[in-house]
Order: structure tokens, then C-alpha cells, then sequence
């Protein structure tokens, strides 16, 4: 019976939660303040993106970012959940070409 419910008892991944996107620039630098130069330099070209409110670009910016190697489990959080904010935000830019380009791309490379 134990070996039955361990087989069967694992949690549920959830989708984790956005970040307001006035937070994600600052949670992105805390997270990436210690990584290998490169690594950081990505994270900066995210941060500069969305400070700029240019969500199209900084979305596959930080999906490439999101499956850099080695990351630490803070910054696999802080990715994922900036992710679920540009996806949000992304959404919300009804009428803008180019958000709903970026979407699509994300969608078919999904």
C-alpha cells in the first residue's frame, strides 16, 4: 500500500505566480547580482528591456535567459514568474503587433 501512494502522491506543479512587472527589473538584479559575467549581462538586457516598457523584446530575452545553465533555484524563480508577468502583460497589449507576434513565436516554440 506505501509503495502504491508513493507512486501516486506527488504535488501538483502550479504555475507560479507573477511579479508586479514595476518589481521584475529589481528582482531580476538581486537574483542575478552573483552569476558568471554573461549570465549577468543577459539579465541586464532583460532589466534595461523592461524598464523600457519593451515587453516584445524582452520576452525571448529572458526565455533565453530562463534556460541558461546552471541557475540557482532563485533565479529559476525569478525567471519563471517574470515570464508568467510578459506573458501577462504581453496579452493585455490588445492591438499591438507586435506583442501578439512575440506570443505567437512563444506559442509555436512552446
Amino acid at each position: 500500500m506505501l509503495i502504491i501512494c508513493g507512486l501516486g502522491c506527488k504535488p501538483k506543479a502550479t504555475m507560479p505566480a507573477p511579479l508586479p512587472v514595476a518589481e521584475l527589473p529589481t528582482a531580476l538584479e538581486k537574483a542575478f547580482r552573483v552569476a558568471p559575467a554573461e549570465t549577468k549581462d543577459m539579465a541586464g538586457q532583460v532589466v534595461a528591456l523592461v524598464r523600457a516598457q519593451d515587453y516584445s523584446k524582452a520576452h525571448p530575452q529572458l526565455l533565453t535567459l530562463a534556460a541558461t545553465p546552471k541557475l540557482t533555484h532563485e533565479q529559476l524563480d525569478v525567471t519563471a514568474r517574470g515570464l508568467v508577468t510578459l506573458n501577462e502583460v504581453l496579452q493585455k497589449a490588445q492591438g499591438d503587433s507586435n506583442a501578439a507576434q512575440t506570443l505567437e513565436m512563444y506559442r509555436r516554440t512552446k
